[in-house]
């Protein structure tokens, strides 16, 4: 290791050690440090999720994010590498597992490896207890440029680190799971008060139903909170407020419930806008190119996406595609 390699892997260790729940590939500095200690192209990462046995919020560095979406919708299910590097607890390169002629007559090495300029991966997967937390995805594009021994003894070293750095991570998570499990409309706050996750209900219903902006919303519940009280009431709905845990682990948080004074339920069935969006992508649609049609922002189409498919109770965009509800009449949008 030469003397700025030692200095980047000094940044890396420092920069993961330090408490903070954002994912590891949205933090720009550390991102860039990493691919300099690895001499990578890009970087990915994913979870994996034992109960459905598919990879989940995976997120590029260096890439288009279309790259991350195309990959959890359709092509984690020809990849021919992953679930099986997923068993390894050591870094383990693309051709450990196959050789490069098999792994080049794949649809997955033919619609998404070569596509995306992808010659060389190196995986490193993190456990906790036994349970797959997740995984850092390095890799480069130029064919004669090869992870050796180095790279490898590189995650080794670092494997700990990024294994914390993950567990911090799933502690946000577990404020998602509070919400997203029930289907309801509803905020969690962590016990310190000091993260929050509305669920995706909630902010289409917000701002679409609420005729509130959701700083307005969030206030008005987070006084009530720091008071202690019940309830948080507004003019057409209140805030149902209770401690509770909300994982196996006994994660202490605040739940939020709103509680609409006409009955609204927003979860019961896929909104107008929602199944407008479902057909395109029934139509082979990008999320993109939904936006860019209907005049909404990206992230606005992927609430709507994300809502669609725990609503129709479907894993991805595939399954989404070929469901039941979006193949009838379109004039009902």
């Amino acid at each position: 290791m030469n003397a700025q390699d030692l200095k980047d892997l000094a940044f890396v260790a420092h920069e993961l050690a330090q408490p903070d729940s954002r994912p590891i590939l949205t933090r720009k500095r550390l991102s860039e440090r990493l691919l300099s200690l690895f001499k990578a192209d890009f970087l990915g990462q994913t979870q994996w999720n034992s109960e459905k046995g598919v990879f989940e919020k995976p997120i590029c560095y260096n890439r288009d994010e279309d790259m991350s979406l195309a990959y959890e919708s359709h092509f984690q299910f020809c990849d021919p590498l992953s679930h099986t590097i997923r068993g390894q607890p050591s870094a383990t390169a693309t051709y450990d597992v196959i050789s490069r002629a098999a792994l080049e007559k794949t649809e997955y090495f033919a619609d998404f490896l070569r596509p995306n300029n992808v010659a060389h991966g190196l995986d490193q997967y993190l456990f906790d207890a036994g349970r797959n937390i997740g995984d850092l995805r390095v890799w480069r594009k130029s064919a004669s440029r090869e992870f050796t021994q180095r790279e490898k003894h590189l995650l080794a070293a670092l494997r700990p680190m990024l294994k914390n750095a993950y567990l911090s991570m799933l502690s946000e998570d577990r404020l998602e799971e509070a919400v997203s499990r029930t289907d309801s409309l509803a905020i969690a706050f962590s016990a310190e008060l000091d993260r929050k996750v509305f669920s995706p209900a909630l902010l289409v219903w917000i701002a679409g139903e609420a005729g509130l902006s959701e700083s307005q919303v969030l206030d008005c519940v987070m006084t009530a909170v720091c008071r202690g009280d019940q309830f948080a009431c507004f003019e057409r709905f209140n805030v149902k407020i209770a401690r509770r845990n909300v994982s196996h682990q006994s994660y202490c948080a605040v739940m939020c419930t709103i509680l609409p004074k006409y009955g609204l339920d927003a979860a019961e069935a896929p909104t107008r806008r929602e199944l407008q969006i479902g057909f395109l992508i029934a139509e082979g649609w990008t999320d993109r190119e939904i936006a860019e049609d209907l005049g909404i922002s990206y992230w606005t189409v992927r609430t709507h996406v994300g809502n669609l498919l725990r609503k129709l109770n479907v894993r991805n965009r595939v399954e989404l595609a070929g469901h039941h509800y979006l193949s009838g009449p379109k004039s009902i949008i």
